[in-house]
């Protein structure tokens, strides 16, 4: 008998389609676990960017004299903004503005206008929808005494496919401290 000296074809193709096999659950694995960092990378921002607001506004409204504009109607009220007035005497709007390409929330004041919220972050897409920043007085005699704010926000340019997508609800109840 002859000495074999290499391998045949056969087990050369078993060979190949072995680590063929591997190869495309490594790639997998890998193209799975990038996915996932970014949306975590995605959904990160869209959160910071969320409390950040709602803290921003939360110390306002609570430390505001009186929630003025829609809110002085009697009864529960949801307006997708709300105004107050500081202890200063100044009034201050909270409400979703378009910056550019991208919709977001703002405090106006006679100051100007300071935005709550990143370009990267949006609310509403292009426009300031109905569901996306509201705010729901309730009062008590016609004097609003606390709120509740819901804010939607998305990763600007978050593809549509769930996987992908990086997008929260926040929510909130304020209440004004007695003066």
């Amino acid at each position: 008998m002859k000495k074999r000296n290499g391998f045949t074809l056969i087990e050369l193709l078993v060979a190949v389609a072995i680590i063929s096999g591997l190869g495309v659950l490594l790639a997998q694995v890998f193209f799975t676990t990038s996915r996932s960092n970014t949306k975590v990378e995605r959904l990160t921002d869209v959160k910071q960017n969320g409390e950040y607001a709602l803290a921003v506004m939360e110390r306002m409204i609570r430390n505001a004299r009186v929630l003025t504009a829609a809110c002085t109607a009697g009864g529960a009220v949801s307006t997708p903004s709300a105004a107050i007035v500081s202890p200063d005497g100044l009034t201050t709007t909270f409400t979703c503005l378009l910056d550019g390409s991208v919709t977001r929330v703002a405090s106006v004041s006679s100051s100007g206008v300071e935005y709550l919220t990143s370009n990267a972050v949006t609310i509403g897409g292009t426009s300031c929808d109905t569901d996306s920043l509201v705010f729901y007085c309730t009062s008590i005699a016609q004097v609003p005494r606390s709120l509740k704010v819901s804010l939607q926000l998305s990763q600007k340019g978050t593809p549509t496919d769930q996987f992908e997508k990086a997008s929260t609800t926040f929510q909130t109840s304020i209440g004004i401290r007695s003066q």
